[in-house]
């Protein structure tokens, strides 16, 4: 596959970014959102367990890794969030 067509097949809808909580913020409710970023930024609260509550959530199940929720939170991803 030619990278022109590869370039054609991102969805132009969602940033186009590395980081899966990136993604997962992009193409959520914002108080959806605003829920999740609450929850990164809650020291209190281990990575594992909010990935956990989240794969859990009926109304938003999305799968998260621990380590993707991490690097987003510590703002070691491309949108540089620093919500710990």
């Amino acid at each position: 596959m030619a990278l022109s067509e590869l370039a054609a097949t991102v969805n132009a809808e969602l940033p186009h970014r590395t980081c899966q909580v990136c993604h997962a913020l992009a193409g959520i409710p914002t108080a959806e959102a605003a829920g999740l970023r609450s929850l990164l930024a809650n020291p209190g609260l281990k990575y594992t367990a909010i990935s956990d509550m989240v794969a859990a959530d009926p109304d938003t199940p999305l799968l998260l890794h621990p380590d993707a929720l991490s690097r987003h939170a510590r703002g070691r991803c491309g949108a540089r969030e620093m919500l710990r």
